[in-house]
């Protein structure tokens, strides 16, 4: 679990426990679970490229004939 979900769940628990301020709370919530999903997203479009980092050139390009 990472911290923004750590933090969702935190605000989720004050909605429930402070019904004067459920609202906010729960914007609150809403708030870090998107900002979760944005990070996982990021984390799966870095991982092509860093592999593509790591391939020898010559392992993408055609072997060339003498």
């Amino acid at each position: 679990m990472n911290d923004c979900t750590v933090m969702e769940l935190q605000c989720l628990e004050r909605a429930r426990l402070d019904h004067l301020n459920r609202g906010e709370w729960i914007a609150q919530a809403e708030r870090w679970h998107e900002l979760a999903r944005a990070q996982i997203s990021w984390r799966h479009q870095k991982k092509p490229f860093q592999q593509a980092m790591h391939a020898r050139p010559m392992a993408t390009q055609p072997r060339q004939q003498s």
